[in-house]
């Protein structure tokens, strides 16, 4: 098990790649849903694009994944067990949910919402994880649009007139941000579970 000197259960170097990169990816094909439907529209063209992308915003979910990841060891024993299909169906999970969030962007907000909120509880019933899981979860859903209000003050990027109700960004980001949460934190005790595993 590799700990830090501390004795906490920590995320080795290529795992971190490894969740970077899970995140990143996910970060793309989401991302592209919400350009694609104009839920999301780039303005500063400074910068490389990757697919629909700014180069900057598959990096930072990538950081964002391996920083909820490695919060969430930080925060108690991971749960042991390893099953990569429960890693699949969490990632299938969140983009499934990411995908939607494109396709009611332009649909009354009330309804929306709901339907976003409900989903990410689903994920959250479903993923578990208790207090650790949680408290990533609502970190994410803190920080994550927050850190997205100040990318539209910033004017590098604007959500659409329909889904821009809570301070630029849409009323059903926090519970997209929720739900990521408790992906992040499953796939965490699962990288260490598989340690376990390995012979």
């Amino acid at each position: 098990m590799f700990r830090d000197t501390a004795g906490a259960v920590r995320l080795k170097p290529a795992e971190l790649l490894v969740l970077f990169a899970v995140g990143a990816a996910g970060g793309l094909i989401g991302d592209a849903a919400h350009v694609q439907s104009q839920t999301t529209q780039y303005l500063d063209d400074s910068v490389p694009f990757i697919w629909e992308s700014a180069l900057w915003f598959p990096l930072l979910v990538g950081l964002a994944t391996a920083s909820a990841a490695e919060l969430r060891l930080r925060l108690g024993s991971p749960r042991p067990g390893f099953d990569p299909r429960i890693a699949g169906a969490a990632i299938a999970a969140l983009l499934a949910i990411y995908a939607i969030t494109a396709l009611v962007s332009d649909q009354p907000a009330g309804p929306a919402t709901t339907l976003v909120i409900m989903l990410a509880v689903l994920v959250a019933a479903w993923l578990g994880g208790g207090t650790p899981a949680f408290a990533c979860a609502t970190a994410a859903a803190l920080l994550g649009p927050a850190a997205e209000v100040l990318i539209v003050e910033l004017e590098l990027a604007r959500y659409s007139p329909t889904a821009d109700g809570l301070f630029g960004v849409p009323t059903w980001l926090p519970a997209l941000y929720f739900a990521f949460g408790y992906v992040a934190a499953r796939l965490a005790e699962l990288a260490v579970a598989r340690r376990a595993a390995a012979p």
